[in-house]
């Protein structure tokens, strides 16, 4: 890429280095989604190890930073007009050494086709926010800076559901309208809202909308009251009119980032049926259709070049060139998977569920969830299935067809409930602890700023607790677990921390050294299985 001159000093300032936006990473925008979805629909995307990414408004690069980390042999590039944000971003890049990324004090407006070419391109929490003359050139960048087997992710709000939120921003825009103070408007926002909710009966429609409006800000970051809310320019839009947008640009509709999105299974079947009908021949709208049902507020939509031919059949043969992870696991204990008429129910971290009686699913959902949260590729998985179902490892090529078809269409619909994930690239991270644990250093840097991390999956893990937050930062391939447990109780005399049993404060040597130890290894196994330590 040509240095295009996007220094600090070229920048004026901006609201959001008044007011800082808290980012985080976004597990939807990371290459190796964006390259499921696309090869899932026929297309052949550049492998993530070897890609080049670029975040339209990357903030600190909060979410583009760990996918710099993890993917050491490709090349990121970050632009923001906010250069407050750019510059905490760029500290966190020497700090943590890295080569393969930079970041741009930048205004949109300025990239050209001479700013390279790249195979992701990445518009999150943008599109909606700026003017028409922005949202125009954001597609012009996506499709001349994309890749001729790129895909790009825009993020936007969206309507029917978007009326809703524009009536009540529309109210607190008003109430804030002569206040220039950032704080004074996000706590007089919150009031107002607070003030109107309390004034609806509980059984009332207006009531609920006002709310669930009210939880959403008072329980949200600041900065996203104050960006998202109260900001001049948020404008939702229609699916079809995104689209057509795009299209002008020679860019067509690939995807949602979240594949379980695009499904209608929740819907009456008659319903289903319709949708179905409008989708073997007129994709967005049904997709339009589906959002008038959903009410729905926010799109996240891959798009790619409209020359490229794409594949919607979705067969299961298709998923047997994939890596599969699950956090679901068995309801019950001691699961029968190898009766044909016991079902079994296995129930995701996030809730989703899948009951079956077909011993293959079952003995596959019972190996992903062992392995969780490593992925398993397909065949691997197979393999693991007719191990625990005590098959001869040597099938026929009939039986091992219906074996891959029988898994290959579960792990699809399992999909589609966002029951199961598929990956074309599989993260490193150690689930067995060495002697000397090393925690993710992106994972430490950012726990000196809050609790929240982004683990070497690119998904946000919350550390809560003083005590947990300082073992984390000792996880830096200097101690065995003595040592652990040593700088553990040096905190703890010190008074930064305090151990609490049944309500009162544990002060006993012996007894805190014993409750140290305990919880330190029940932090080891929590921690393991939160993809926090390097391999």
């Amino acid at each position: 890429m040509n240095d295009t001159g996007g220094t600090m000093s070229d920048m004026t300032a901006t609201a959001y280095d008044d007011v800082l936006y808290s980012s985080y990473a976004f597990s939807q925008t990371h290459p190796d989604r964006l390259a499921t979805l696309a090869t899932l629909f026929g297309m052949t995307p550049t492998p993530v190890t070897n890609c080049r990414v670029l975040e339209l408004g990357c903030g600190d690069g909060s979410n583009l930073i760990p996918m710099a980390y993890g993917l050491p042999g490709s090349t990121f590039v970050g632009i923001d007009l906010a250069a407050r944000p750019i510059a905490n971003g760029q500290e966190m890049i020497a700090a943590l050494g890295l080569k393969n990324i930079t970041l741009y004090a930048l205004d949109v407006m300025r990239v050209a086709p001479e700013f390279g070419q790249f195979d992701y391109i990445i518009a999150h929490g943008l599109y909606s926010w700026v003017p028409p003359a922005v949202q125009e050139k954001v597609l012009a960048i996506c499709q001349e800076n994309l890749t001729p087997n790129g895909v790009a992710y825009i993020s936007y709000n969206a309507y029917p559901g978007g009326h809703l939120r524009q009536m009540v921003r529309g109210m607190m825009r008003f109430h804030v309208r002569h206040l220039a103070d950032a704080t004074q408007q996000i706590t007089q926002s919150r009031t107002l809202l607070k003030f109107l909710a309390d004034a609806q009966p509980e059984a009332d429609a207006y009531g609920d909308i006002l709310r669930t409006e009210l939880k959403r800000i008072t329980s949200g970051d600041e900065g996203y009251v104050f960006h998202d809310d109260l900001a001049e320019t948020n404008t939702p839009l229609y699916f079809h009119q995104f689209v057509e947008q795009a299209a002008q640009h020679g860019l067509q509709y690939l995807a949602e980032a979240d594949f379980f999105e695009m499904q209608d299974h929740m819907f009456p079947p008659a319903m289903v049926e319709t949708l179905r009908q409008m989708a073997s021949t007129q994709l967005v709208l049904k997709e339009q259709y589906a959002d008038f049902l959903k009410c729905r507020k926010f799109r996240q939509t891959l798009l790619c070049h409209a020359e490229r031919q794409l594949d919607r059949s979705l067969k299961p043969e298709n998923v047997g060139g994939f890596s599969v992870s699950s956090s679901a696991r068995p309801v019950s204990d001691n699961a029968d998977i190898q009766s044909p008429t016991t079902v079994v129910e296995f129930r995701s971290l996030k809730g989703q569920a899948l009951a079956t009686n077909h011993p293959l699913v079952k003995a596959a959902m019972l190996s992903l969830a062992e392995a969780w949260p490593r992925a398993l590729h397909f065949d691997e998985l197979l393999a693991q299935a007719r191990t625990k179902l005590r098959r001869e490892p040597h099938q026929t090529a009939t039986v091992d067809a219906q074996d891959r078809e029988v898994l290959g269409d579960m792990l699809l619909q399992a999909y589609g409930k966002n029951l199961v994930e598929l990956h074309v690239h599989v993260p490193q991270f150690a689930t067995t602890l060495a002697e000397r644990p090393i925690a993710s250093p992106v994972a430490r840097l950012q726990l000196r700023h809050g609790p929240m991390v982004t683990n070497l999956c690119h998904g946000c893990v919350k550390l809560e607790g003083t005590l947990a937050q300082h073992l984390f930062q000792l996880f830096d391939g200097t101690r065995d677990r003595p040592a652990l447990l040593d700088a553990l109780l040096a905190v703890v005399k010190s008074g930064t921390a305090t151990m609490q049993k049944d309500g009162k404060e544990v002060t006993d040597p012996q007894q805190v050294r014993q409750f140290l130890a305990d919880a330190l290894d029940q932090k080891l196994a929590e921690l393991a299985e939160l993809a926090l330590f390097v391999a």
